[in-house]
């Protein structure tokens, strides 16, 4: 009787899995926008990783293509043109930058990106070390590519 039970459990499960691969597969099928979430967070989490890259390699051009030319931060102080000043800046050199917890979230054409960092460099030859921050980006799609519009930081670890 143990056994008969198993089986059934064990059958219960192997169809509940099948339908859910094939609901998901005629969803993404014949419902093309129901399967763009996970195409949409890995555009995203591919533009974030950009960003850091950027600031490691000092990649002014890369910096350029993923903020937006509207971009800001620090309640609209610091603009596109300042992030691409300090980073093509020979006496500023970021060393480190170090991202954890990141999660995206997209919503049609807008997508936020969290988590927690720490940034050490270099300024005039002297090093530096930031606290842990939390970190908010905002991006938007436009023209068919994510960029970054707005940052927004915090010291509340």
């Amino acid at each position: 009787m143990q056994h008969y039970a198993y089986a059934i459990r064990l059958s219960v499960a192997l169809a509940t899995f099948l339908f859910g691969i094939t609901a998901t597969n005629f969803l993404g099928a014949f419902l093309p926008g129901a399967a763009s979430g996970d195409a949409a967070e890995g555009e995203v989490s591919r533009v974030e990783r950009e960003y850091v890259r950027a600031h490691l390699e000092r990649d002014v051009a890369t910096l350029d293509q993923v903020l937006a030319d509207d971009f800001s931060s620090f309640g609209g102080r610091v603009r596109k043109e300042h992030r691409m000043a300090l980073l093509a800046n020979p006496l500023f050199k970021v060393v480190s930058l170090t991202t954890e917890d990141v999660r995206v979230r997209v919503s049609g054409d807008e997508a936020w990106v969290t988590g927690k960092a720490r940034m050490k460099g270099a300024s005039r030859g002297r090093e530096f070390a930031s606290p842990p921050y939390e970190y908010t980006r905002r991006l938007l799609k436009r023209e068919g590519r994510w960029q970054i519009v707005h940052m927004k930081f915090s010291l509340s670890w």
